[in-house]
């Protein structure tokens, strides 16, 4: 008890300095006809967003909102999406959570793993309340024909998906799959001394009861990536499990088929948001989410393959033995409690504030439209992935060529002011995935997705919020290096 006080004191106290320290370190430069540019006008963070530095990340989302908060016309929005101009040495994208008031979708409060509904928007200083921060590095992840896909379509759409999705719970026995029981332990003493085998023990030295048929899963077992903490421990899971069929979502998981009874595979995945993604997003009603399943118990895995996994994104086709363990919308309920608000009643669109960091000296008519370009293709990527039930609503003040459409921005480009070549610098080569289904790549098949650190292990760097000591750290994180692990762990097979 006195260590929670301690903490929200401390985050209080965070908030006072917060407030304290000039807003005015953020100016906006241009508004475009998507979004605003920005500047940090005393030399605080430069043209990168921070990420290092929890404070210093609240301050940044605190002045940011004073700073849109001054414009003519301005009308808030309840997401703030942040863009750089360079990509990090240690490229990611993750969403925060700032507010949320949505029951049924797993989430927990950060100040009480008890609520679901929190907000913190006091610790942020934020001029007007906010549900979510999302940060999308450089924004030539959504405009680079090298980096589009990938950008357009894992980046964007997961980093916004983790406003509602992924961190249900399920029930240990869901449709009812069994028993789950156990031999006594003289009884399996017995049979083990007949088969001349040793015997499981507990940490008492006592023979150990064993289990019998099908076990019950984990609560967080349709869960997979999520933080790593200092014991080696995978904590505050917020992506589908590799074994959980998701028909390949942006949330993660896979596109399995079950070709023969207890025998899966992988398929290509869809890169849309599963009929399950779509329920806790509000977009589609309980009565339109099908059963699915998840693969328990699996063997025959490929070498390093876990439930943190990253999904078969590539042209690999991976094939498991397993038990399938059948999930219905009626089992999430049971487990999670229904959606409320419901889907009649759900806010179907984000209200989008989408901002981009730069130097002064860069902004220019070339950089604000290939700021609305990449707005334009990260929205693209969401309602492909939603099925067009959803959508990335642009909040900003109404321009004068407001109705301009993106490639007409794009081609007067050649008539802008002069600017610094900002894709001067070839990406490496790196795996591949494909374009999704009816969508085309403007180069035409597979894409490369953009440079991956050569240290990411795991792919994610994330964090659920903490009883806030500081301002909480990210959720979701999706870090560019998913990809290089991947890679690696399939050339060590």
């Amino acid at each position: 008890m006195n260590h929670r006080i301690s903490c929200i004191s401390a985050a209080l106290a965070a908030a006072f300095a917060l407030q304290a320290t000039a807003a005015e370190a953020i100016v906006v430069a241009r508004v475009t006809r998507r979004g605003y540019i920005v500047y940090d006008d005393v030399g605080e963070w430069g043209n990168a967003v921070p990420q290092e530095n929890a404070t210093d990340r609240a301050h940044f989302i605190g002045a940011t909102t004073a700073a849109l908060s001054e414009l003519p016309d301005f009308t808030p929005g309840k997401f703030l999406a942040v863009m750089q101009v360079p990509s990090t040495q240690n490229p990611l994208a993750y969403y925060l959570p700032i507010r949320n008031d949505v029951r049924g979708i797993g989430q927990r409060s950060p100040l009480d793993a008890r609520s679901e509904v929190f907000d913190t928007n006091s610790f942020y200083d934020t001029t007007f309340p906010l549900d979510g921060f999302v940060y999308l590095n450089s924004y030539r992840f959504y405009t680079d024909p090298r980096a589009l896909i990938y950008g357009r379509f894992l980046i964007c759409t997961q980093e916004f998906g983790h406003r509602h999705a992924a961190q249900l719970a399920v029930l240990p026995n869901p449709q009812g799959t069994g028993d789950s029981g156990v031999v006594p332990a003289d009884a399996a003493e017995d049979a083990a001394a007949d088969a001349g085998a040793d015997v499981a023990r507990d940490a008492a030295g006592d023979v150990a009861d064993v289990p019998t048929g099908p076990q019950p899963l984990a609560r967080d077992a349709l869960l997979g990536r999520g933080n790593q903490n200092s014991a080696g421990m995978v904590v505050n899971r917020a992506h589908w499990s590799y074994f959980f069929n998701t028909g390949g979502s942006p949330m993660e998981g896979n596109a399995w088929t079950e070709f023969s009874p207890g025998m899966f595979r992988t398929e290509r995945p869809t890169f849309r948001f599963s009929p399950l993604d779509l329920y806790v997003m509000g977009l589609i009603p309980a009565s339109q989410v099908p059963p699915t399943y998840l693969i328990a118990e699996p063997s025959n895995l490929p070498r390093g393959v876990s439930r943190d996994s990253p999904p078969e994104y590539y042209n690999r086709q991976v094939t498991i033995r397993g038990r399938r363990v059948d999930v219905t919308i009626e089992d999430i309920q049971r487990a999670n409690g229904p959606r409320n608000p419901a889907y009649s009643s759900a806010n179907h669109d984000l209200d989008v504030m989408w901002v981009l960091l730069a130097e002064e000296g860069e902004v220019n008519d070339q950089l604000a439209a290939e700021f609305d370009e990449a707005i334009d293709s990260c929205a693209l990527g969401y309602a492909f992935a939603t099925g067009e039930r959803g959508v990335l609503r642009a909040v900003v003040p109404p321009q004068p060529d407001a109705e301009a459409p993106a490639d007409a921005a794009v081609e007067d480009v050649a008539a802008a002011d002069a600017a610094p070549a900002r894709d001067a610098e070839p990406l490496p080569d790196v795996p591949t995935i494909p374009a999704p289904d009816g969508m085309a790549n403007p180069d035409g098949g597979a894409v490369t997705p953009p440079p991956a650190p050569l240290h990411a292990e795991g792919g994610c760097q994330c964090a659920v919020p903490a009883a806030p000591r500081a301002p909480s750290t990210p959720l979701g994180a999706l870090a560019l290096g998913l990809f290089a692990f991947s890679r690696r762990k399939r050339s060590a097979r």
